[in-house]
């Protein structure tokens, strides 16, 4: 995947840092190829006909999503509440990419 895609994610999921370590730059790099390879699969056929800009996004969401889960183990996040209450995190990855391709996907036939 290119560089403009790590880039875009690294600054997705760690806004504002300056510096990030390169086992950090590893895992998001991991997380981006995990994405790409997920939402491929989902759009399988229908890939072409997903605009550039929509299946990148659907890269940078799904990654994101991955990357988060480093965060909240077995699920669970405590971080974002000011109150301290557990978050659960979703546990689809696709969750968002979904959303965003569906209109461009073909439809199933039952």
């Amino acid at each position: 995947m290119s560089t403009e895609m790590f880039d875009r994610l690294k600054t997705y999921v760690s806004p504002g840092a300056s510096v990030v370590s390169a086992t950090d730059n590893a895992f998001i790099q991991a997380c981006l190829d995990e994405a790409v390879a997920l939402v491929d699969n989902f759009a399988g056929i229908g890939i072409d006909r997903v605009p550039v800009a929509i299946l990148q996004r659907a890269y940078v969401e799904t990654g994101s999503e991955l990357y988060a889960r480093r965060s909240a183990p077995m699920g669970i996040s405590q971080f974002a509440s000011p109150d301290g209450a557990a978050i659960r995190v979703g546990r689809d990855p696709l969750s968002v990419a979904r959303t965003i391709l569906q209109p461009y996907l073909p439809g199933g036939f039952a």
